[in-house]
Parts: C-alpha cells; structure tokens; sequence
C-alpha cells in the first residue's frame, strides 16, 4: 500500500513538473516587448512621427482645456482658495 502511494505521488510530481514546462515554454506566435520594426519608405517614418507629434500636442491641449474647465468651476461655486485640491484630481 505504502509502495502504490508512493508511485502515486511521484507520478503526479512528474506529470506536474512536465506541465510547467510546457506551460513556461514562449510561444512563438506571441509577440513580447516593444518591437522596433522599421519601414524602408523614409516618407512613411515623416508621416508617422508628424502624426504623433500632432497627438501630443493634441493631448496637451486637451488636458489644458479640463484644467481651465475645472477653474472655471472653481470660481462658479465661489471655492477660492478653500477646495479639496484632492477631489479634482
């Protein structure tokens, strides 16, 4: 009885470890980390930065615009100087 737990229990061990191994194993079809894939057309790169520098900006402005909003709102409800500055964060 003794002998049969044991085979038992090394068996579930090696089946176990056999699992993690092929569970830790990469896939190949997934693709990890930031990929640097550059283009060979140099007028696609410009198009592509100007593209993002148009979003930064367009971020930037977007932020500016609720911080105006908020103190308009500020003022509208009279607050000054005594709001919560953690509530409009």
């Amino acid at each position: 009885m003794k002998l049969r737990s044991l085979v038992l229990v090394a068996t579930g061990i090696g089946i176990g470890y056999s699992i993690s191994q092929k569970m830790h194993r990469d896939d190949p079809e997934v693709v990890r980390g930031p990929q640097r894939a550059t283009t060979a057309s140099p007028g696609l790169q410009l198009v592509t930065g100007q593209a993002q520098r148009l979003a930064d900006r367009a971020s930037v402005r977007s932020l500016e615009a609720i911080r105006r909003a908020r103190g308009a709102i500020r003022t509208r409800l009279g607050e000054g100087e005594t709001f919560d500055e953690a509530s409009w964060n």
